[in-house]
Protein backbone atom coordinates (compact mmCIF):
# COMPACT_ATOMS: atom_id res chain seq x y z
CA UNK A 1 0.00 0.00 0.00
CA UNK A 2 1.74 3.22 -1.11
CA UNK A 3 2.45 5.93 1.67
CA UNK A 4 0.84 8.99 2.34
CA UNK A 5 2.58 12.21 1.60
CA UNK A 6 4.21 13.50 4.48
CA UNK A 7 3.07 16.56 6.44
CA UNK A 8 3.82 18.10 9.35
CA UNK A 9 0.52 19.31 9.93
CA UNK A 10 -2.59 17.81 9.44
CA UNK A 11 -5.65 20.27 9.64
CA UNK A 12 -9.22 19.39 9.63
CA UNK A 13 -10.76 21.51 7.14
CA UNK A 14 -14.03 20.76 4.45
CA UNK A 15 -13.43 20.46 1.27
CA UNK A 16 -14.37 23.81 -0.13
CA UNK A 17 -12.21 25.43 2.09
CA UNK A 18 -9.52 27.58 0.36
CA UNK A 19 -6.16 27.78 0.80
CA UNK A 20 -5.91 31.01 1.61
CA UNK A 21 -8.04 30.21 4.81
CA UNK A 22 -5.74 27.51 5.69
CA UNK A 23 -2.89 29.55 5.60
CA UNK A 24 -4.79 31.93 7.95
CA UNK A 25 -5.51 29.83 10.40
CA UNK A 26 -2.06 28.50 10.44
CA UNK A 27 -1.42 31.85 11.52
CA UNK A 28 -3.32 31.37 14.42
CA UNK A 29 -1.67 30.66 17.85
CA UNK A 30 -3.02 27.15 19.15
CA UNK A 31 -2.51 25.87 22.28
CA UNK A 32 -0.73 22.82 23.18
CA UNK A 33 -2.29 19.97 23.75
CA UNK A 34 -2.17 18.22 26.88
CA UNK A 35 -3.72 15.18 26.55
CA UNK A 36 -5.24 12.86 23.70
CA UNK A 37 -7.18 9.70 23.34
CA UNK A 38 -7.17 7.64 20.18
CA UNK A 39 -8.38 4.71 18.95
CA UNK A 40 -7.31 2.82 16.07
CA UNK A 41 -9.96 2.38 13.07
CA UNK A 42 -7.68 0.09 10.69
CA UNK A 43 -6.89 1.03 6.98
CA UNK A 44 -9.16 3.49 4.82
CA UNK A 45 -9.92 0.10 2.51
CA UNK A 46 -9.17 -3.28 1.82
CA UNK A 47 -8.97 -5.77 -0.81
CA UNK A 48 -11.94 -7.76 -0.98
CA UNK A 49 -12.03 -11.06 0.41
CA UNK A 50 -9.24 -10.39 3.26
CA UNK A 51 -9.93 -10.08 6.23
CA UNK A 52 -10.73 -6.99 8.77
CA UNK A 53 -8.17 -5.70 10.83
CA UNK A 54 -9.02 -6.57 14.33
CA UNK A 55 -6.80 -3.83 16.36
CA UNK A 56 -3.71 -3.59 17.94
CA UNK A 57 -2.00 -4.74 20.23
CA UNK A 58 0.28 -2.22 22.62
CA UNK A 59 3.10 -4.19 24.57
CA UNK A 60 3.82 -0.43 26.26
CA UNK A 61 1.50 2.37 26.23
CA UNK A 62 4.57 4.74 26.98
CA UNK A 63 6.53 3.28 24.04
CA UNK A 64 3.02 3.86 22.01
CA UNK A 65 2.46 7.44 23.05
CA UNK A 66 6.37 8.59 22.33
CA UNK A 67 6.03 7.02 18.92
CA UNK A 68 2.88 8.89 18.37
CA UNK A 69 4.22 12.20 19.57
CA UNK A 70 7.48 12.04 17.12
CA UNK A 71 5.51 11.56 14.04
CA UNK A 72 2.42 13.71 14.87
CA UNK A 73 4.20 16.48 16.30
CA UNK A 74 3.06 20.26 15.29
CA UNK A 75 -0.09 18.76 13.99
CA UNK A 76 -3.21 20.60 15.08
CA UNK A 77 -5.76 18.15 16.14
CA UNK A 78 -9.73 18.44 17.50
CA UNK A 79 -12.72 15.39 18.23
CA UNK A 80 -13.21 13.50 15.52
CA UNK A 81 -9.81 14.25 13.40
CA UNK A 82 -8.60 10.87 12.06
CA UNK A 83 -4.78 10.60 11.73
CA UNK A 84 -2.56 8.16 9.94
CA UNK A 85 0.49 6.35 10.53
CA UNK A 86 3.70 6.75 8.23
CA UNK A 87 5.98 4.32 9.15
CA UNK A 88 5.82 1.30 10.51
CA UNK A 89 1.73 0.69 9.34
CA UNK A 90 1.45 3.38 6.76
CA UNK A 91 -2.04 4.89 6.36
CA UNK A 92 -3.58 2.96 9.82
CA UNK A 93 -6.01 4.89 11.08
CA UNK A 94 -6.61 6.72 14.46
CA UNK A 95 -9.38 8.66 15.46
CA UNK A 96 -9.20 11.36 17.77
CA UNK A 97 -11.84 10.37 20.88
CA UNK A 98 -11.01 13.34 22.95
CA UNK A 99 -8.28 16.35 23.18
CA UNK A 100 -7.44 18.82 25.89
CA UNK A 101 -8.03 21.74 25.31
CA UNK A 102 -10.55 21.08 22.67
CA UNK A 103 -8.50 22.50 19.70
CA UNK A 104 -5.03 22.01 19.85
CA UNK A 105 -1.22 20.92 18.65
CA UNK A 106 0.58 17.85 20.05
CA UNK A 107 3.94 18.57 21.25
CA UNK A 108 6.55 16.75 22.78
CA UNK A 109 4.52 17.27 26.58
CA UNK A 110 1.33 15.82 25.01
CA UNK A 111 0.21 13.05 26.59
CA UNK A 112 -1.44 9.82 24.42
CA UNK A 113 -3.27 7.28 25.37
CA UNK A 114 -4.89 4.56 23.04
CA UNK A 115 -8.25 3.35 23.56
CA UNK A 116 -8.45 -0.51 21.88
CA UNK A 117 -10.87 -1.16 19.91
CA UNK A 118 -14.32 -2.79 21.48
CA UNK A 119 -14.15 -6.82 20.74
CA UNK A 120 -17.54 -7.02 18.77
CA UNK A 121 -19.07 -9.49 21.14
CA UNK A 122 -18.83 -7.85 24.47
CA UNK A 123 -22.27 -6.61 23.97
CA UNK A 124 -23.54 -9.79 22.61
CA UNK A 125 -25.69 -12.12 24.81
CA UNK A 126 -24.40 -15.93 23.76
CA UNK A 127 -26.23 -18.81 25.27
CA UNK A 128 -23.21 -20.98 26.88
CA UNK A 129 -23.89 -24.83 26.33
CA UNK A 130 -22.94 -27.24 28.18
CA UNK A 131 -21.25 -30.89 27.44
CA UNK A 132 -24.74 -31.98 29.50
CA UNK A 133 -26.63 -30.58 25.88
CA UNK A 134 -23.86 -32.68 23.92
CA UNK A 135 -26.57 -35.97 22.84
CA UNK A 136 -24.44 -38.97 22.45
CA UNK A 137 -20.64 -39.01 21.77
CA UNK A 138 -19.79 -40.67 25.01
CA UNK A 139 -16.36 -41.56 24.78
CA UNK A 140 -15.63 -38.27 23.47
CA UNK A 141 -17.31 -36.60 26.09
CA UNK A 142 -15.12 -38.43 28.20
CA UNK A 143 -11.73 -37.09 26.71
CA UNK A 144 -13.22 -33.73 26.76
CA UNK A 145 -13.85 -33.85 30.61
CA UNK A 146 -10.16 -34.65 30.75
CA UNK A 147 -9.18 -31.93 28.66
CA UNK A 148 -11.20 -29.87 31.25
CA UNK A 149 -9.32 -30.73 33.78
CA UNK A 150 -5.84 -29.91 32.00
CA UNK A 151 -7.29 -26.90 31.11
CA UNK A 152 -8.14 -26.26 34.65
CA UNK A 153 -4.81 -27.20 35.93
CA UNK A 154 -2.04 -27.38 33.44
CA UNK A 155 0.48 -28.40 35.47
CA UNK A 156 -0.79 -31.81 36.66
CA UNK A 157 -0.35 -33.29 33.58
CA UNK A 158 3.14 -32.45 32.69
CA UNK A 159 4.37 -34.07 29.60
CA UNK A 160 0.99 -36.11 29.60
CA UNK A 161 -0.80 -33.12 28.70
CA UNK A 162 -4.01 -33.66 26.27
CA UNK A 163 -2.75 -30.87 23.76
CA UNK A 164 -4.72 -31.51 20.25
CA UNK A 165 -7.62 -33.55 19.36
CA UNK A 166 -9.33 -33.89 15.87
CA UNK A 167 -13.28 -34.16 15.90
CA UNK A 168 -14.08 -35.54 12.37
CA UNK A 169 -18.25 -36.90 10.57
CA UNK A 170 -20.34 -35.08 8.96
CA UNK A 171 -21.48 -31.69 8.78
CA UNK A 172 -24.43 -31.29 12.23
CA UNK A 173 -23.37 -33.86 14.10
CA UNK A 174 -22.14 -31.41 17.07
CA UNK A 175 -18.72 -30.82 16.72
CA UNK A 176 -18.33 -27.27 17.03
CA UNK A 177 -21.45 -27.40 19.81
CA UNK A 178 -18.57 -29.85 21.34
CA UNK A 179 -15.52 -27.44 21.25
CA UNK A 180 -17.86 -24.74 22.99
CA UNK A 181 -18.97 -26.70 25.75
CA UNK A 182 -15.51 -27.69 26.99
CA UNK A 183 -14.48 -24.24 26.72
CA UNK A 184 -17.36 -22.62 28.50
CA UNK A 185 -16.98 -24.94 31.46
CA UNK A 186 -13.08 -24.65 31.82
CA UNK A 187 -14.30 -21.08 31.43
CA UNK A 188 -11.59 -20.77 28.99
CA UNK A 189 -11.23 -18.19 26.11
CA UNK A 190 -12.10 -20.39 22.52
CA UNK A 191 -10.62 -18.64 19.33
CA UNK A 192 -12.94 -20.11 16.46
CA UNK A 193 -10.93 -20.00 12.82
CA UNK A 194 -12.08 -20.88 9.52
CA UNK A 195 -8.95 -22.89 7.88
CA UNK A 196 -9.93 -21.15 4.80
CA UNK A 197 -9.47 -17.96 6.61
CA UNK A 198 -6.11 -18.81 7.41
CA UNK A 199 -4.95 -19.05 4.12
CA UNK A 200 -4.66 -14.86 3.51
CA UNK A 201 -4.15 -13.11 0.09
CA UNK A 202 -0.49 -12.15 -0.60
CA UNK A 203 3.06 -14.60 0.33
CA UNK A 204 3.35 -14.81 3.84
CA UNK A 205 -0.15 -14.04 4.94
CA UNK A 206 -1.10 -17.62 5.98
CA UNK A 207 2.08 -18.20 8.06
CA UNK A 208 1.19 -14.73 9.96
CA UNK A 209 -2.46 -15.51 10.30
CA UNK A 210 -1.36 -18.83 11.96
CA UNK A 211 1.23 -17.48 14.24
CA UNK A 212 -0.89 -14.36 15.38
CA UNK A 213 -3.76 -17.45 16.50
CA UNK A 214 -1.51 -19.30 18.49
CA UNK A 215 0.11 -16.28 19.99
CA UNK A 216 -3.03 -14.85 21.27
CA UNK A 217 -4.39 -18.33 22.55
CA UNK A 218 -1.08 -18.82 25.13
CA UNK A 219 -1.31 -15.11 26.47
CA UNK A 220 -5.17 -15.41 26.99
CA UNK A 221 -4.59 -19.04 28.43
CA UNK A 222 -6.54 -21.02 29.38
CA UNK A 223 -7.56 -21.35 26.34
CA UNK A 224 -8.98 -23.25 22.83
CA UNK A 225 -8.08 -22.63 19.63
CA UNK A 226 -10.90 -23.97 17.53
CA UNK A 227 -9.85 -24.64 13.81
CA UNK A 228 -12.88 -25.79 11.84
CA UNK A 229 -12.64 -26.97 7.96
CA UNK A 230 -9.28 -27.97 8.59
CA UNK A 231 -8.85 -29.95 5.56
CA UNK A 232 -8.83 -26.68 3.87
CA UNK A 233 -5.39 -25.91 4.84
CA UNK A 234 -4.20 -29.52 6.44
CA UNK A 235 -3.90 -31.07 2.80
CA UNK A 236 -2.20 -34.34 2.08
CA UNK A 237 0.75 -33.90 0.19
CA UNK A 238 -0.21 -34.53 -3.86
CA UNK A 239 -3.06 -31.71 -3.09
CA UNK A 240 -0.28 -29.65 -1.48
CA UNK A 241 1.12 -29.58 -5.03
CA UNK A 242 -1.81 -28.25 -6.26
CA UNK A 243 -2.91 -25.87 -4.22
CA UNK A 244 0.73 -23.92 -3.50
CA UNK A 245 -1.19 -21.66 -1.94
CA UNK A 246 -1.24 -23.51 1.50
CA UNK A 247 2.27 -25.31 2.38
CA UNK A 248 3.21 -21.76 4.08
CA UNK A 249 0.62 -22.35 5.98
CA UNK A 250 0.63 -26.11 6.46
CA UNK A 251 4.41 -25.66 8.12
CA UNK A 252 3.38 -23.11 10.28
CA UNK A 253 0.58 -24.58 11.85
CA UNK A 254 2.88 -27.90 12.13
CA UNK A 255 5.59 -25.55 13.70
CA UNK A 256 3.16 -24.08 16.00
CA UNK A 257 1.46 -27.43 17.34
CA UNK A 258 5.12 -28.75 18.41
CA UNK A 259 5.73 -25.58 19.89
CA UNK A 260 2.83 -25.74 22.23
CA UNK A 261 4.00 -26.69 25.56
CA UNK A 262 2.22 -28.93 28.07
CA UNK A 263 1.83 -26.42 30.06
CA UNK A 264 1.12 -24.26 28.46
CA UNK A 265 -3.32 -24.48 28.98
CA UNK A 266 -4.02 -24.30 25.53
CA UNK A 267 -5.82 -27.13 23.78
CA UNK A 268 -6.12 -27.34 19.47
CA UNK A 269 -9.14 -29.05 18.67
CA UNK A 270 -9.48 -29.37 14.70
CA UNK A 271 -12.69 -30.45 12.56
CA UNK A 272 -13.17 -31.67 9.03
CA UNK A 273 -15.43 -33.23 7.42
CA UNK A 274 -13.03 -35.03 5.02
CA UNK A 275 -10.61 -36.97 7.49
CA UNK A 276 -9.07 -38.86 4.09
CA UNK A 277 -7.68 -35.42 3.04
CA UNK A 278 -5.53 -34.55 6.02
CA UNK A 279 -1.71 -34.99 5.50
CA UNK A 280 -0.56 -38.02 7.57
CA UNK A 281 2.08 -35.32 9.55
CA UNK A 282 -0.24 -32.71 10.43
CA UNK A 283 -2.87 -35.68 11.66
CA UNK A 284 0.12 -36.97 13.59
CA UNK A 285 0.60 -34.09 15.41
CA UNK A 286 -3.62 -34.97 17.34
CA UNK A 287 -3.41 -36.67 20.17
CA UNK A 288 -6.72 -38.37 19.21
CA UNK A 289 -8.93 -38.88 16.41
CA UNK A 290 -12.87 -38.67 17.13
CA UNK A 291 -15.67 -39.77 14.88
CA UNK A 292 -18.69 -37.59 14.87
CA UNK A 293 -21.13 -40.26 13.73
CA UNK A 294 -24.52 -39.35 12.32
CA UNK A 295 -27.24 -40.10 15.89
CA UNK A 296 -28.67 -43.49 16.23
CA UNK A 297 -32.41 -43.98 17.09
CA UNK A 298 -31.79 -43.18 20.44
CA UNK A 299 -29.56 -40.25 20.47
CA UNK A 300 -32.19 -38.93 17.44
CA UNK A 301 -35.07 -39.19 19.99
CA UNK A 302 -32.76 -37.33 22.61
CA UNK A 303 -31.69 -34.69 20.29
CA UNK A 304 -36.11 -33.87 19.18
CA UNK A 305 -36.51 -33.91 22.96
CA UNK A 306 -33.95 -31.87 23.70
CA UNK A 307 -34.84 -29.36 21.48
CA UNK A 308 -38.70 -29.72 21.92
CA UNK A 309 -38.51 -28.27 25.70
CA UNK A 310 -37.38 -25.21 24.36
CA UNK A 311 -39.64 -24.33 21.31
CA UNK A 312 -41.97 -21.24 21.82
CA UNK A 313 -45.19 -22.84 21.55
CA UNK A 314 -46.71 -26.52 22.22
CA UNK A 315 -45.52 -29.51 19.86
CA UNK A 316 -48.06 -32.49 19.87
CA UNK A 317 -46.09 -35.33 17.78
CA UNK A 318 -45.11 -38.90 18.65
CA UNK A 319 -41.37 -38.19 19.21
CA UNK A 320 -40.50 -42.07 18.71
CA UNK A 321 -42.27 -42.16 15.23
CA UNK A 322 -40.22 -39.02 14.24
CA UNK A 323 -37.07 -40.50 15.42
CA UNK A 324 -37.75 -43.79 13.06
CA UNK A 325 -38.62 -41.36 10.12
CA UNK A 326 -35.03 -39.26 10.49
CA UNK A 327 -32.95 -41.95 9.93
CA UNK A 328 -29.09 -40.47 8.34
CA UNK A 329 -30.41 -36.88 9.47
CA UNK A 330 -27.85 -34.97 12.08
CA UNK A 331 -28.51 -33.28 14.89
CA UNK A 332 -28.71 -30.11 12.94
CA UNK A 333 -30.70 -31.11 10.62
CA UNK A 334 -33.55 -32.37 13.06
CA UNK A 335 -33.68 -28.70 15.04
CA UNK A 336 -33.18 -26.75 11.90
CA UNK A 337 -35.08 -28.67 9.05
CA UNK A 338 -37.25 -30.31 10.70
CA UNK A 339 -38.60 -28.55 14.21
CA UNK A 340 -37.55 -25.00 13.06
CA UNK A 341 -39.47 -25.18 9.89
CA UNK A 342 -42.21 -26.75 11.95
CA UNK A 343 -42.27 -24.03 13.88
CA UNK A 344 -42.05 -21.56 11.57
CA UNK A 345 -45.24 -23.25 9.57
CA UNK A 346 -47.31 -23.06 12.61
CA UNK A 347 -46.55 -19.47 13.52
CA UNK A 348 -47.65 -18.65 9.78
CA UNK A 349 -51.23 -20.65 9.94
CA UNK A 350 -51.30 -18.87 13.53
CA UNK A 351 -51.67 -22.02 15.29
CA UNK A 352 -50.88 -22.21 19.05
CA UNK A 353 -49.54 -25.60 18.29
CA UNK A 354 -46.97 -27.52 16.47
CA UNK A 355 -49.27 -30.47 15.15
CA UNK A 356 -48.18 -33.74 13.95
CA UNK A 357 -49.74 -32.93 10.64
CA UNK A 358 -47.41 -30.35 10.20
CA UNK A 359 -44.49 -32.52 11.20
CA UNK A 360 -45.37 -34.91 8.92
CA UNK A 361 -45.85 -32.53 6.06
CA UNK A 362 -42.09 -30.99 6.59
CA UNK A 363 -40.89 -35.10 6.49
CA UNK A 364 -42.84 -35.52 3.13
CA UNK A 365 -40.85 -32.94 1.79
CA UNK A 366 -37.20 -33.34 3.16
CA UNK A 367 -35.15 -36.45 2.59
CA UNK A 368 -32.07 -36.85 4.34
CA UNK A 369 -29.03 -35.15 2.54
CA UNK A 370 -26.53 -37.03 0.13
CA UNK A 371 -23.54 -37.00 1.50
CA UNK A 372 -20.66 -36.62 -0.04
CA UNK A 373 -17.98 -39.99 0.46
CA UNK A 374 -14.46 -38.21 0.84
CA UNK A 375 -11.57 -40.54 -0.45
CA UNK A 376 -9.29 -39.52 -2.25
Amino acid sequence: MPKRKDSSIEIHTSPKESSKKAIKKRSIEVPNAKSIVLRDMGYPFRVKGDPKSTGLEIDSEELFADYAREQWIGTIVQKGLYLFDRYIMPDYAFQVLEVEPKESIITKDTKIHLQPQSSATESVSIRLVTLDEVIGHEHIKRKCKLILEYLQNPLKFGEWAPRAILFYGPPGTGKTMTAQAVANQANAKIFFAKASDLIGVHVGDGGRRISTLFDDARKNSPSIIFIDELDAIGLTRSFQSIRGDVSEVVTALLGELDQTAEASGVVVIGATNALPLIDPAVKNRFDTVFEFALPNLDERLGILQYYCKRLPLKIDIDMQEVARMTEGFSGRDLRDRILKESLHIAISDESSTITSEIVRGVLNRIKPKNRPNYTI
